[in-house]
């Protein structure tokens, strides 16, 4: 299991989270001594090029911004000033970018979103602009020049197809090199601007919108209403309508069906914690998983598994709450104490060494379960 930082550039992990995250920017010099970069240029272009990694192009002419989707054959020569390539979720295809991300894991995990890298030439940026997320901005070749700011105008300029701030006024500037790290919480107004080609890590975090979560919810006990209730129940009804002399006008009765609906909807908490899981989980649209058992019978896989050891995919997303667990956007019940406690330690350690998991597939509930991930491209093989 890759260890949690403990500190941050001398500064306990303990008091950041409790006087910084969520509150107020801070800079960390040297927050990864020794720093190495996690790949180098010729991989981050390749990324870019990749049509099933998420890529934007954004170049800057003057006043004027440019943006376009990738992926992309050729980039634009290092040499030309002002342009930048943001590719996201690294963390899926990068192992050292996972690695990265799980150094952040005093965090929760239902907070974590990925890490997204940009390479820019000389003078290149995405402009000043402000995050809803908290996010650490971690250099990894060269240097970039970041202004920073309290948002107090979230006015945005209307002539371009970024989201760029209209009348930013920084406060504060500082220059980062490789292993300086950069913290700022949500809604804070920011700017980057390389000096000289330069790469940078945003290791993101998640905040699910009211909306978001309402969705999640209302579709799920919708779904779970259309299975339990009976016809007579599910159905809105109208017995002795009277005739209509307004048949476009939408009638009261179906209104107050709505509003009895709402005034009935009170989940308990159990449905809360799967909804909010299950959401938490869901794969990103471009995301996709591996079969590479597909041919493979349910014993030859439980034999790799306890050969090899397990581990989750770096795509895979798994949470768990009393006794669900939820991954990649599926809620799962296991009947066992015993299973429960093994795919806690999975969610927890996201992997299994080979004695640890020979010992855990004896049990034969969590047999069943990782089998159906393994065929899923969930897990893999630890070595």
């Amino acid at each position: 299991m890759i260890p949690a930082l403990s500190h941050l550039s001398g500064l306990p992990v303990e008091t950041f989270m409790n006087e910084d995250w969520h509150v107020r920017p801070r800079l960390f010099r040297a927050a990864f001594p020794d720093f190495e970069p996690l790949c180098d240029l010729d991989t981050i272009a390749e990324m870019a090029s990749d049509e099933d990694i998420e890529s934007r192009l954004i170049q800057r002419k003057g006043e004027q911004w440019h943006l376009e989707q990738g992926p992309f054959e050729k980039l634009p020569l290092l040499q030309t000033k002002g342009w930048t390539v943001l590719i996201q979720g690294v963390d899926q295809v990068l192992p050292e970018a996972y690695e990265l991300l799980h150094r952040f894991r005093f965090i929760p995990d239902a907070r974590l979103d990925d890490v997204m890298l940009s390479l820019a030439s000389d003078q290149g940026g995405v402009g000043p602009h402000y995050d809803s997320y908290d996010v650490f901005l971690l250099q990894m070749h060269g240097t970039r020049r970041w202004k920073i700011g309290p948002l107090r105008n979230a006015r945005l300029r209307t002539d371009t197809p970024l989201k760029i701030l209209e009348g930013f006024e920084p406060t504060e500037e500082y220059v980062l090199e490789p292993g300086d790290m950069l913290y700022l919480p949500p809604n804070y107004g920011h700017e980057g601007i390389a000096e000289g080609i330069c790469s940078t890590l945003s290791i993101g975090f998640r905040a699910p919108t009211h909306a978001e979560v309402l969705g999640g919810l209302l579709r799920d006990l919708a779904d779970t209403v259309e299975h339990t209730a009976s016809l007579k129940n599910s159905l809105f009804s109208d017995p002795q309508r009277g005739q209509t002399t307004t048949p476009a006008e939408l009638p009261t009765d179906l209104v107050k069906f709505a509003r009895q609906l709402l005034d009935e909807f009170k989940p308990e908490i159990h449905q809360l914690e799967k909804s909010l899981g299950c959401l938490l989980t869901e794969p990103k649209p471009h995301v996709y998983f591996v079969h590479n058992t597909e041919d493979m019978s349910p014993s030859e896989i439980l034999k790799v598994l306890k050969a090899r050891g397990i581990a989750l995919s770096m795509k895979t997303k798994m949470l768990f709450r009393g006794d669900q667990c939820f991954i990649n956007g599926e809620a799962i019940a296991p009947k066992t104490a015993s299973c429960l406690k093994l795919l806690q330690i999975l969610a927890n350690e996201h992997e299994m060494d080979v004695d640890t998991a020979e010992s855990a597939l004896q049990d034969k509930e969590f047999q069943y379960f990782l089998i159906g991930f393994a065929k899923a491209g969930w897990v893999e093989t630890l070595n």
